[in-house]
This record gives C-alpha cells, sequence and structure tokens, in this order.
C-alpha cells in the first residue's frame, strides 16, 4: 500500500500565520487560502479591508498551483494556447504557490488583493514556515 503525506491542522495554521504577518508586516490587505492536494479549501482568511473578489481569486491561485504542483503565474502561457483550462478553475495570475513535501504536493496557497509579485511574497511565507516545520523530515 502506497502512503502520502498530508497538512495537519497545525500545518494549515502555522502556514496562515507566516502568510498573514508577512501581510500585516506590510500593511496588505488581502485573502490568502490553503488548499489540500486535490485543491479543495483548507482554510480561507479575509484580512480586515480586503475586497470581496479577492476570495475567488485567492482560492483559484492556490487551487492552481496544488492542480499543477507549480506556482500559479505559470499557467498562463498555457492557457494561452489551451483556453478550455479556464473551465477547470485555472486561474493564470502570479500568487499562487504549491506546498510541497519532499517530491510530494501536499498542497497550495494563494493570496490574492495587492500586486500579483507582492501576492506570491505573502505565500512565500507560508511556503518558508511549512519548510522549516517539515525540514527534518522530508523524504529524498
Amino acid at each position: 500500500m502506497r502512503q502520502k503525506p498530508v497538512l495537519s491542522h497545525d500545518d494549515v495554521l502555522a502556514i496562515a500565520a507566516a502568510a498573514r504577518a508577512e501581510a500585516q508586516r506590510n500593511g496588505w490587505t488581502v485573502t490568502l487560502a490553503i488548499v489540500d492536494d486535490g485543491g479543495y479549501p483548507l482554510h480561507l482568511e479575509r484580512l480586515d479591508g480586503a475586497r470581496a473578489s479577492t476570495v475567488e481569486v485567492a482560492i483559484g491561485k492556490a487551487r492552481t498551483s496544488a492542480m499543477l504542483h507549480a506556482p500559479s503565474a505559470g499557467i498562463a502561457a498555457r492557457v494561452k494556447d489551451n483556453p478550455g483550462l479556464l473551465a477547470l478553475g485555472m486561474m493564470p495570475m502570479q500568487g499562487g504557490l504549491p506546498l510541497m513535501y519532499g517530491p510530494h504536493c501536499v498542497g497550495g496557497i494563494g493570496v490574492s488583493g495587492v500586486q500579483s509579485q507582492q501576492d506570491e511574497q505573502v505565500s512565500a511565507a507560508g511556503v518558508a514556515v511549512l519548510e522549516k516545520i517539515w525540514s527534518g523530515s522530508q523524504p529524498a
């Protein structure tokens, strides 16, 4: 039987706290979303002042990253050649990053509310804390 790593509730809370801290440190009002490896929401947080439209965008970025095992920005060229990908809920915008455990994608984080590169900076703070948590136990 195969086994696969999954995000724990504590992992998700730590990722969210690190991302929130990065946004607040910079005075950015964003929405952050964390999804599992299937793209299903595990956590959604809309900071005070974040626009309602940021919710779906953050979820879309996170889902895209989880499903592709790659940053959401990378899908832009693929959507250009295959617009049908948009029907799958793909979000071809920077700001979503995959959550990796060694070679395994365990989910994604997406942020929306500021400039795309700033959204990705907030996502990267969440990724970095997960890497610290799992650094001693990652498979080769």
